[in-house]
C-alpha cells in the first residue's frame, strides 16, 4: 500500500475503509445476495484484520521526513504501535487457520489458530502499557491504581456473569478449560484497557490532536472487538453461536478502527503550541473529579450490587463461585482503600510544597519591595540631580560662568563633571577672547601711531600698550641702541614715577647737559607674570634704568622703511 504524508491523503484513506465497512454492514445485515452476503460475513474478519494490520504496521513503518510537519514519537510510542499491529496481524494469522479448519468441515478446539488469538490481546495490552505516560510519578502511580481498581471490578464481574460458570463445566481438557476462561478474561483486560486509555489521556502529552485521536479511535475499536468477543463466547458457551451474522461484526470494523487510529496518529498534522497552551487553559478551567475519575468507583459499586445479589442467592452455581468473587471484592476494596492512602500523602506532599511554594512568594515580594525602595529612592535622587543641573545649564546659558554643579555622588556625578568642565573652558575661552579684544585694539593704535610717525608726525606710544609684555619687547627690540630710540613728545600724558610698577611705565633718566637730546621715553611692561627687563640694558641682571649699549645686541643693519623715515626725521631734528 502507497502512503502518502499530505494532509489531503487522511481522508482518502479514512473514506476507503468506511466504504469497505459500509458495505460488509449492508450485505451482512441484510442478507443480500444469499450465499455471498454468508461468504462476506465468513471472511469479512479475516479482511478487517489484514486490512487493519497493514495499515497499523505501514504507518508505524513509514520513513519520517526531515521536513515532514507531523506529530514526532516520543519515548517507546512507536514500539508500542508496532506491538499492536503485530497483534492484530496475528489475530489474522489465527483467522486464517480457522477459516482453513471450516472449509476442512473440522472445528477442533484448541488448534494452531488458537496460536493467534492467544497473541492478540497479549501484544495489544503490551503497546497500550508502552504509551506515553501523561504525567509525573505519583500521577502515572495514581493512574495504575485506577486502571488496576477497574480491571478487578470487571474481572470480578465478568466472574459472577460468565467465568464462573465456564469454571464449572466438566468433560473438558485442561487447556480447552484455561482458553475459555483465558479469551473472556483478555476480552475484560482489554475492556479495561478502554478505561485505561480514558484515563490515561489527561495530561499535556495527549492534547496534541494525532496523539489524542490514535489513543480515542485505538479505544474506540477495542469496543467492537470485545462487544462480539464476549457475544461469541456467550452464545458459544450456550450452544447457540450462528456464524457470519452481523453479531460477527465486530471483529472486522473494530480492527479496521485500530488501523485508522494508527494512520491518523501518524500522519496527522502537529499541533501549534499556542493551540496546546489553550487547550491546556480550559482543561484546567473544567471540574477536577470529571466522570473519567468516577469510573473506577462506579465499577465497584456493580461489583457490590453483584456480590450481594450472590450472597443472596442459594443456587448452587452461586454459591460456586462465591468464594472468589468474594475474595476478589476484597481485592478491589484494598486496591480502593491503597489508592486512598496514595492519594492523602500526595496531598500531605501538595501542601508542604504549597507552604514552601507561599514562604518562597512572600520572600521574593520583600525582595521586591526593597528593590522597589531602591528604584524609588534612586529616581528622586535622579529627579534631584536632573532638577540641579538644568539650574547650573541655565546659568551658564544666560552668561553666568561661574556657576557649577556641586553633585557629590550618584548616576550624574559624570554628567555634573562633564558640565562643570565646560564651565572651565567656556571660562577661560571668555577670558582669552577679552584679552584678545584687548590685545587687538592696542596693536591697531600702535599701528596709527606708527604710521603717523612714518608720516612725520611725532611718535607716541599709546597709553593701551603699556599693559602687555609682548608691545613691550616689540618696542624695546625696536630701539635697540639710542639712534633708534624714538622721540616722544607727549607733554599732556603725565610721566609715572621712576621704579613704580603699577601701571608698568618708566622713564628714563635725564640726559646730560654735554649732549642735549630731546626727552625720551622707554616702554615698559609688567613683569609680575614673565621675568623680562622693564627698561634699561639687556644685562642679566634685571634692573630698572636708561638703555645702554651693548656690543652683542646693537643692530647695524638697516631698519624697514618706516624706521628710516623716522630715523631721519630725528637726525634732522637734531641738526
Amino acid at each position: 500500500m502507497q502512503f502518502r504524508t499530505s494532509v489531503t491523503s487522511v481522508p482518502t484513506i479514512i473514506k476507503m475503509i468506511m466504504w469497505v465497512a459500509a458495505a460488509m454492514i449492508i450485505i451482512v445485515v441484510f442478507h443480500l445476495g444469499g450465499t455471498i452476503a454468508l461468504r462476506v460475513g465468513q471472511f469479512a474478519p479475516l479482511t478487517g484484520a489484514f486490512i487493519g494490520g497493514a495499515l497499523t504496521l505501514g504507518s508505524v513503518l513509514y520513513p519520517r521526513g526531515r521536513r515532514e510537519k507531523t506529530e514526532p514519537w516520543i519515548k517507546f510510542e512507536q514500539v508500542a504501535w508496532l506491538l499492536i499491529g503485530l497483534g492484530v496481524v496475528m489475530w489474522g494469522f489465527g483467522e486464517s487457520f480457522w477459516r482453513y479448519y471450516i472449509s476442512m468441515g473440522q472445528t477442533p478446539f484448541p488448534s494452531s489458530a488458537d496460536i493467534g488469538y492467544f497473541t492478540f490481546p497479549l501484544l495489544v495490552f503490551a503497546g497500550l502499557l508502552l504509551q506515553p505516560s501523561p504525567g509525573s510519578g505519583s500521577r502515572r502511580l495514581l493512574l495504575l491504581m485506577d486502571s488496576l481498581i477497574s480491571m478487578g471490578s470487571m474481572l470480578a464481574l465478568a466472574w459472577f456473569l460468565l467465568l464462573g460458570s465456564l469454571a464449572q463445566a466438566p468433560g473438558e481438557a485442561n487447556l480447552a478449560k484455561f482458553l475459555g476462561l483465558y479469551y473472556p478474561v483478555a476480552d475484560t483486560a482489554l475492556l479495561s484497557c478502554v478505561l485505561f486509555l480514558v484515563l490515561r489521556g489527561q495530561g499535556r502529552t495527549y492534547v496534541a490532536t494525532a496523539r489524542r485521536a490514535g489513543l480515542l479511535i485505538i479505544g474506540l475499536g477495542l469496543c467492537f472487538f470485545v462487544f462480539s468477543d464476549f457475544i461469541f463466547n456467550v452464545q458459544n458457551n450456550a450452544g447457540t453461536y450462528v456464524e457470519a451474522t452481523w453479531l460477527d461484526l465486530g471483529w472486522p470494523l473494530g480492527l479496521m478502527t485500530i488501523g485508522i487510529g494508527a494512520y491518523l496518529r501518524r500522519f496527522l498534522p502537529v499541533t501549534p503550541l499556542e493551540v496546546i497552551e489553550e487547550r491546556m487553559e480550559r482543561a484546567g478551567e473544567r471540574i477536577v473529579f470529571g466522570f473519567s475519575r468516577f469510573v473506577p468507583y462506579i465499577l465497584l459499586s456493580l461489583l457490590f450490587i453483584a456480590l450481594t445479589f450472590n450472597m443472596l442467592s442459594k443456587d448452587t452455581g452461586q454459591v460456586a463461585i462465591r468464594p472468589v468473587l468474594l475474595f476478589a471484592t476484597i481485592g478491589v476494596v484494598a486496591l480502593v482503600v491503597a489508592r486512598q492512602l496514595l492519594t492523602l500523602w500526595e496531598n500531605a506532599h501538595l501542601a508542604a510544597r504549597q507552604a514552601e511554594a507561599l514562604e518562597d512568594l512572600a520572600r521574593a515580594n520583600h525582595r521586591i519591595e526593597e528593590q522597589a525602595n531602591a528604584i524609588s529612592n534612586h529616581n528622586a535622587e535622579l529627579e534631584r540631580g536632573i532638577v540641579h543641573l538644568k539650574a547650573v545649564q541655565a546659568q551658564l546659558a544666560n552668561g553666568n560662568l561661574k556657576a557649577r554643579a556641586e553633585l557629590t555622588g550618584g548616576a550624574l556625578l559624570p554628567l555634573a563633571g562633564s558640565l562643570n568642565l565646560m564651565a572651565e573652558r567656556l571660562m577661560r575661552l571668555g577670558q582669552s577672547s577679552i584679552y584678545t579684544q584687548r590685545l587687538m585694539r592696542s596693536l591697531a593704535e600702535l599701528s596709527i601711531a606708527l604710521e603717523r610717525a612714518a608720516a612725520g608726525a611725532p611718535f607716541v606710544v599709546p597709553p593701551s600698550c603699556n599693559e602687555f609684555l609682548e608691545i613691550n619687547r616689540l618696542l624695546v627690540a625696536l630701539r635697540i641702541n639710542n639712534k633708534n630710540v624714538m622721540p616722544v613728545y607727549s607733554p599732556s600724558v603725565p610721566q609715572p614715577a621712576a621704579g613704580h610698577f603699577g601701571t608698568g611705565i618708566q622713564p628714563l633718566p635725564p640726559t646730560p647737559p654735554s649732549t642735549p637730546a630731546p626727552a625720551l621715553r622707554t616702554v615698559m611692561g609688567s613683569t609680575s607674570s614673565r621675568p623680562f627687563p622693564a627698561s634699561g640694558s639687556f644685562h642679566q641682571k634685571h634692573t630698572s634704568g636708561p638703555l645702554q649699549h651693548s656690543p652683542a645686541l646693537q643692530n647695524t643693519d638697516p631698519l624697514p622703511p618706516p624706521l628710516h623715515s623716522l630715523r631721519s626725521a630725528f637726525t634732522n631734528e637734531q641738526g
